[in-house]
């Protein structure tokens, strides 16, 4: 889809948008009146971000995301969805990956207005839902697929996907991806495949298998394109991701849980990705949930193909893994083992967060780093949150020290 030029008053959107469907109702057709009878959404996020890399010039940056969605009113089990996303920057003393200010430390948050989502869905037969255009994909807790929800510009993907819960608590999800809208806002172009099977009898037990097949067809390297340290062809990244995942929750007395998980996943290469992707992953968690707090423990290993090629995860939510310093954004050649303990709680309305990692390399796990990430966000009302974010990270044998602010607010409508 081709951009949009960029809008400096992101309210306009809505005025247009407010025009059109106040003059749908006189149309008197099917398809104008699920237009005005429809749904419009508003959301805008101002963030300041303050980022401070070894080597760099401090970053400074403050953005405003717009996200305006339109949604008409099912027939016949059909809908329409439209969501506009915009990117206005006040403060620009950083490097986009798109402005050429490379003294500074990277914020990949460019200024930007275009399409975010634009897609037909059926849902109606035997619990079937089936989306045919752009739109946000985000499976389980993103850790494979998800939509960038942190950066001011999310990832959305131009896709056909189909989701169906079965009897008996199963459930199947595939979609086919053939481009790729990333958070720099560059079109990738692709040949991925998603595959999820679950069954979740309680809230006891949850069990998944999946496969993911991520193949970029570009016919050269894109900035934003998913990276993996190997020399090569816009296609020497290109991997499939086969595992199985366990998790739930056992209740210990009225208000005690502990919840746990483990996930298991191997990744071999794809349409042109390199031999060298032989690699393995695995994740275990568990720990105690109140009513009000919790503390959980984590650890992840990445694995290593022999310290050429660590296990890489393209179509993540990555800035929710491995450290809001986003330091390991793409898995070093010797992979990455990450031992993380997270305290977890609200006071007076505050949900509150500190989390501690350990990073060793998966091979010979040498000591790559430390990182401690904290969070307050406070919600005035249901359409109002504001908050304050901080993460540090201090090296020992991989990457410079980093140290990254935000603080944001959140109006949805």
């Amino acid at each position: 889809m081709a951009k949009i030029p960029h809008l400096r008053i992101p309210v306009l959107l809505a005025a247009i948008a407010a025009a059109a469907f106040s003059q749908s109702d006189a149309w008197g057709d099917p398809l104008s009146s699920a237009l005005g009878q429809g749904k419009v959404s508003l959301s805008f996020r101002p963030r300041y971000e303050f980022m401070s890399q070894t080597g760099k010039r401090n970053a400074q940056a403050f953005t405003v995301q717009t996200l305006l969605g339109l949604a008409s009113r099912p027939i016949a089990g059909f809908s329409a969805d439209l969501q506009f996303v915009d990117v206005a920057g006040m403060v620009n003393h950083y490097n986009s990956l798109q402005n050429g200010k490379t003294a500074y430390a990277v914020i990949p948050d460019p200024q930007e207005a275009n399409i975010n989502q634009a897609f037909l869905q059926y849902h109606g037969v035997a619990g079937l839902d089936l989306r045919v255009g752009r739109q946000e994909i985000a499976l389980d807790d993103q850790r494979f697929v998800g939509a960038v929800g942190f950066r001011q510009t999310p990832q959305s993907f131009d896709a056909i996907s189909a989701g169906e819960s079965l009897p008996g608590a199963w459930g199947i999800y595939t979609a086919y991806i053939w481009r790729i809208k990333n958070i720099l806002d560059e079109n990738v172009p692709s040949r991925t495949f998603l595959g999820e099977v679950h069954w979740q009898p309680s809230s006891l037990f949850h069990v998944q298998a999946f496969g993911y097949w991520y193949g970029n067809q570009a016919r050269s390297a894109i900035p934003g394109a998913a990276a993996c340290f190997l020399q090569g062809s816009a296609q020497v990244c290109n991997s499939q991701t086969l595992g199985m995942r366990v998790q739930g929750s056992i209740p210990v007395g009225a208000r005690l849980q502990i919840p746990y998980g483990f996930t298991y996943a191997r990744q071999l290469p794809y349409d042109g990705g390199s031999s060298r992707i032989n690699t393995q992953y695995y994740h275990l968690s568990s720990g105690i949930r109140w009513s009000w707090a919790g503390i959980a423990a984590n650890y992840m290993v990445m694995g290593s193909r022999n310290g050429s090629y660590g296990f890489q995860t393209p179509l993540a939510t990555k800035h929710a893994f491995n450290g809001w310093a986003e330091v390991f954004l793409t898995t070093p050649r010797t992979g990455l083992r990450s031992l993380y303990f997270t305290l977890a709680g609200k006071v007076l309305g505050t949900a509150l967060q500190a989390t501690y990692y350990d990073f060793r390399s998966a091979d010979h796990g040498q000591s790559y780093g430390h990182e401690i990430d904290l969070s307050a966000i406070h919600r005035f009302s249901r359409h109002w949150t504001a908050g304050v974010q901080y993460a540090d990270y201090r090296r020992s044998h991989y990457g410079v020290n980093t140290a990254g602010a935000w603080v944001f607010v959140n109006a949805t409508f």
